[in-house]
């Protein structure tokens, strides 16, 4: 039996944004909640649990599985890419596949936190302060060279939508991972992070990774509709 399962780019981005929204409420709210007096043991501790669970910079919760799940689905749609390309024999087979494992590490790293693991060596060898705070920005601002150098040339290729909507996405996402992140390092540097100016920047900063995500996961589903006529997945139990 064949089962077509229509996706729509636009719903699916739609439907994704709303659920960022309501998480990024969600965390707003738990941030206010942290900064509240509470009396009671147990009042403390179920608002230690609620915001432990709903605010976007923790580890190990709602927003940090949803970001990981964001990534992890664009790189699955890069495989099904390069897959079909490679049925076609057409495209830059190797260009999307490599793009799959980049955001396959991506969601593992945002899931492992392997990132923040460089902050304190990095720290003790340059003495970083200000907007080099969280130094680990400054390794991730020679990738992110590196690799806009490096696919340059792959990016030219795509069609003119693609492309602007490839940008568009990067441009959000690194805005948001290096560069709003430079500045909450500026504010921690100078007044700590336990202050609700440091959580609102940093609640930006994941609005922003989470908003570009979103949009290159609505590019890719538009590229697929626009270059593919029929992609079908066909399952055996050999």
């Amino acid at each position: 039996m064949d089962v077509a399962i229509p996706v729509s780019a636009t719903k699916f981005a739609a439907a994704l944004s709303l659920i960022t929204a309501l998480l990024v409420a969600a965390s707003l709210g738990a941030s206010y909640l942290s900064f509240v007096p509470i009396e009671g043991h147990f009042l403390r501790e179920a608002r230690e649990s609620i915001v432990r669970l709903l605010w976007v910079d923790g580890e190990g919760n709602i927003p940090t599985w949803y970001s990981a799940s964001l990534l992890l689905t664009c790189s699955v749609l890069l495989a099904v890419i390069a897959t079909a390309h490679r049925q076609h024999r057409a495209g830059n087979v190797v260009g999307w596949l490599i793009l799959s494992l980049i955001f396959g590490f991506l969601s593992l790293d945002e899931t492992a936190q392997l990132h923040e693991l460089s902050i304190a060596p990095l720290q003790d060898v340059f003495h970083a302060t200000g907007f080099l705070h969280y130094t680990w920005i400054v390794p991730a601002g020679v990738c992110v060279v590196l690799f806009v150098l490096g696919y340059l040339k792959f990016l030219m290729q795509l069609p003119r939508r693609t492309r602007r909507l490839f940008v568009l996405a990067g441009a959000i996402f690194v805005g948001g991972a290096i560069g709003v992140e430079a500045i909450s390092g500026k504010q921690a540097s100078l007044h700590g992070e336990q202050n609700s100016t440091y959580n609102l920047i940093i609640t930006v900063e994941e609005l922003f990774e989470m908003a570009g995500v979103i949009v290159f996961i609505y590019a890719l589903l538009d590229y697929i509709s626009r270059q593919f006529t029929k992609l079908a997945f066909q399952f055996t139990s050999r």
